[in-house]
């Protein structure tokens, strides 16, 4: 699974690009839900490197 550290800026550019919607937006970033199937797209896509495979 995939985290989102406090690097996140609210983007949402994880969000968009998830293909399973896994990304939901939290109250002070977005947070990786258990639908993520580790593609790896969302850590692809962050503009601050803020997403990373746990």
């Amino acid at each position: 699974m995939h985290v989102i550290s406090d690097e996140c800026v609210k983007c949402g550019a994880c969000a968009s690009t998830c293909p399973t919607g896994a990304i939901e937006e939290g109250e002070t970033k977005y947070v990786v839900t258990d639908s993520c199937i580790d593609c790896g797209a969302c850590e692809a896509v962050c503009p601050t490197g803020a997403i990373s495979a746990e």
